[in-house]
């Protein structure tokens, strides 16, 4: 009874992040000093982690340490703030990750993962609708703890919401899950994914962020790519198939949003495209900051500079860049970067080898690592991955993968 009521507490603390990101931070840090307190004692007896993962682990977290040390050696003003980023946080995921050593707490938190992408589809559709039908005076000030806003242009809308993210990242994960499981999933189960496939795309069209965009785009491909190295993979004409399908759906879909919002497709392309060739405000200063990380990187490539370090740019947000692996680089160095490149890389390959051998863990695996995949190719342009609200996106395929080899060597 006490093991299930912990899972409960730690679902509902995963479904509350992925809903409200940045938000409440206090209670959520009082909540999670509880998890933490209520977890230690089970870590004396439940807690079991691979040797791999544990050194990977591990090694990124000297790498923070070290970064953080040279960051306060050199006056970083923000080398103590990014110590939670870089230390305590991947202390406390690798203890949920050491007492999530089973496939069914896993499963369990993909429930809970689903739940909450469906509240934050939910909450993006409710601001998008408002904003749309001049409701904003009303709802807005209800969702004030989510920074709601909407603008409205000649042909072009857009719309903010803090759990944006967590549909973006919904999106991959979703339709992988979808892909990696045709023939298990039935009924109202198949029905409702596949309908919030078509709502996180009305979200994405609505959002006018780019970014989305390009993950609509890219998802099909990725997930597919990852199908077909696991033991999920369609046959060359099915895949084919598979595409054919999805895009001609998308693009129904699409121009149906279109059409339904009374956008002008042309503006939406141009709005697409002036994201990647400097035009766009947001994009110019990311050009403008690309060149000054560059220079600091320059100035020690093998150690970097420290985290926490700032540079003479354009910077809306102190010491974190918007351009996340730039930033990086400049704050380890080449050899923390490879350090970091090499963990995420373990995760990808020991997966998929797993995967090649395994249907059940890679119908688990497979929408895990595709959303992974999409979401670090979004924090190159925005710091999404350097906050606690997102590591789990690297801390559920970790704890899968640990879960199925702690299981195995147990039952060996």
């Amino acid at each position: 009874m006490a093991v299930r009521a912990s899972i409960f507490t730690v679902q509902a603390f995963f479904v509350g992040m992925l809903v409200m990101p940045t938000s409440f931070q206090f209670q959520r840090g009082a909540v999670l000093v509880i998890l933490v307190c209520i977890a230690t004692p089970f870590a004396l007896s439940r807690w079991r982690v691979h040797r791999d993962v544990f050194v990977l682990w591990l090694s990124t977290m000297v790498v923070g340490a070290f970064a953080i040390m040279l960051g306060i050696v050199n006056d970083a003003p923000g080398a103590l703030r990014v110590s939670t980023i870089y230390l305590i946080w991947p202390a406390l995921y690798l203890l949920f990750i050491g007492l999530t050593h089973n496939l069914q707490v896993i499963r369990r938190m993909e429930s809970a993962l689903l739940l909450g992408i469906s509240l934050a589809t939910a909450m993006a559709l409710i601001v998008l609708a408002a904003g749309f039908l001049g409701l904003s005076d009303i709802v807005y000030p209800i969702l004030a703890f989510q920074d709601a806003g909407f603008g409205a242009y000649d042909g072009f809308i857009e719309f903010r919401v803090f759990n944006l993210t967590t549909v973006m990242y919904g999106f991959p994960f979703v339709v992988a899950l979808l892909l990696a499981r045709r023939r298990e999933l039935r009924g109202w189960q198949k029905t409702w994914l596949w309908l919030l496939v078509v709502l996180m795309v009305v979200v994405a069209v609505g959002s006018g962020r780019r970014m989305f965009w390009l993950v609509v785009l890219l998802t099909p491909f990725l997930a597919l790519f990852f199908l077909q190295l696991s033991t999920r993979r369609f046959r060359t004409v099915a895949m084919l198939g598979a595409l054919i399908r999805m895009g001609v759906a998308a693009a129904l879909v699409v121009a149906g949003i279109i059409v339904a919002l009374g956008l002008q497709p042309i503006l939406l392309v141009q709005e697409f495209v002036s994201a990647f060739i400097g035009q766009e405000a947001s994009s110019r200063i990311r050009f403008e900051q690309a060149g000054a990380l560059w220079r600091a990187f320059e100035s020690s490539p093998l150690v970097g500079i420290g985290l926490g370090s700032t540079v003479d740019s354009v910077n809306r947000q102190g010491w974190a860049f918007e351009l996340w692996y730039l930033s990086l680089l400049k704050s380890v160095g080449l050899l923390g970067f490879l350090v970091y490149a090499v963990a995420v890389g373990w995760v990808v390959v020991k997966g998929m080898l797993l995967a090649r051998r395994n249907r059940e863990f890679a119908a688990l695996f497979v929408p895990l690592v595709t959303a992974m995949m999409i979401f670090l190719i979004m924090s190159g342009s925005n710091p999404y991955i350097g906050k606690f609200d997102y590591l789990w996106v690297i801390f559920l395929p970790v704890s899968l993968i640990n879960a199925y080899l702690t299981e195995r060597s147990a039952n060996a």
